[in-house]
């Protein structure tokens, strides 16, 4: 308990979204002698983003169908609703203390929305970081009681140190797993009411646990996809139904200005990606977007490890450091410690962080590939994760 930062007594909510890490980390709480509550948010409604209602006035469908299934929605959210409910009773929480939260109108403004607007400006945003930030450790737990013994739990790979007088967020000891990248904008507040107890396990170790304790969901494949909105068959196409068409179209085009064709919208492509694009002898793959003289062009590179594709440096917009401020002490150090990740379970790398205003710039000694502004550069020191900021401006090698 003490390593969860608990004593007898706390209070805990208990985020459970159906999946077999929260059911398991539902089930570990029970082991102690403290008071539990689960709640499960819903933050997609497929009936109002998915389908246009019949007064809809906008110019264009909201409608989309799945190519995956006849369901309306893949996120599915009435089967994890019940899915969390069966698994409570199993364990013994009683229905009273198990409740659904709609946040589907705060999911929309506060993550989907501005999501939108940066993959239509050809930029690549992160909704699995706004949303930790926005809904989960923001709106669901601004309607939790705000005692100081009141905490939320998840099933996050993650630690939080709780031994000291600030919260830090520590990586998991699954490195395969550690989403600390996605939990990097947190803050300090929301840490110190945080509780991680799957930090310290491994994913394999989480199914053992859960087949143990016969948890029906311990063999339930792990969610894919954007956070809370699934995985999509055709996500340019989803994405499509909530974009305005460019005043003018764009193509696809070669350093040498070749056009290679048109393209149906910046937000199909990302940077890095191979670009599937008929009748050329050589790969092609996305080295920038929003290029040419309306800023609708896709520069492709032939070779994944072209020079435009290797960014030597990064620049973001204001920097979230999670403890308030910039760590001067911890990033001047020359120790190797200081590690960048700008994706997911890519492999942590070494980089010089250095205060450029409200942002940071961030220099790589081994450029990166594929790297887009709109991506999230998440900072450590060693396994503290001190904080995020989202990339503005990427400086790469030329032709």
């Amino acid at each position: 308990m003490e390593d969860l930062g608990l004593k007898e007594g706390d209070h805990v909510t208990v985020a459970v979204s159906g999946g077999v890490d929260s059911a398991t980390t539902l089930r570990i709480l029970c082991e102690h002698p403290i008071h539990l509550d689960v709640v499960f948010m819903r933050n997609w409604d497929p009936l109002l983003s998915e389908s246009p209602p019949p007064s809809a006035t906008s110019s264009f469908s909201l409608s989309y169908k799945s190519t995956r299934g006849n369901a309306q929605s893949t996120c599915q959210w009435e089967k994890d609703w019940n899915d969390v409910q069966t698994i409570s009773r199993s364990i013994g929480i009683s229905p009273g203390k198990v409740k659904l939260i709609d946040l589907s109108k705060e999911y929309w403004s506060r993550v989907f929305e501005p999501a939108v607007n940066v993959w239509e400006k050809g930029a690549t945003p992160n909704p699995d970081i706004d949303c930790n930030r926005e809904i989960k450790f923001g709106a669901l737990m601004e309607v939790l009681p705000s005692k100081s013994k009141h905490f939320l739990a998840t099933g996050h790979y993650g630690r939080v140190d709780h031994t000291l007088n600030q919260a830090k967020l520590m990586r998991a000891r699954d490195q395969t797993k550690d989403q600390t990248y996605y939990l990097s904008q947190m803050n300090e507040a929301q840490l110190s009411r945080t509780i991680l107890p799957l930090g310290r396990l491994t994913k394999s170790t989480v199914r053992q646990l859960a087949t143990y304790w016969n948890l029906s969901n311990a063999n339930k494949e792990e969610s894919m996809g954007v956070c809370f909105i699934g995985e999509r068959g055709k996500f340019g196409d989803f994405i499509s139904q909530y974009t305005s068409p460019p005043i003018s179209p764009g193509n696809i085009v070669l350093p040498s200005g070749e056009m290679l064709g048109p393209h149906k919208g910046l937000w199909y492509y990302t940077i890095g990606q191979r670009a599937k694009i008929p009748n050329q002898l050589k790969p092609l793959f996305v080295a920038k977007k929003g290029v040419g003289e309306n800023g609708q062009d896709i520069l492709v590179v032939p070779g994944h490890d072209h020079p435009l594709l290797q960014c030597h440096q990064v620049t973001t917009d204001t920097f979230h450091w999670i403890h308030g401020a910039y760590p001067a002490d911890l990033l001047a150090r020359d120790d190797g410690k200081v590690n960048i990740q700008v994706r997911h379970r890519m492999e942590p790398v070494l980089g010089k962080v250095v205060k450029t205003g409200d942002g940071v710039t961030i220099d790589f000694p081994r450029p990166l590939i594929g790297v887009s502004p709109g991506q999230v550069a998440a900072v450590w020191y060693d396994d503290w994760c001190l904080g995020s900021g989202v990339i503005r401006e990427t400086i790469c090698g030329e032709a």
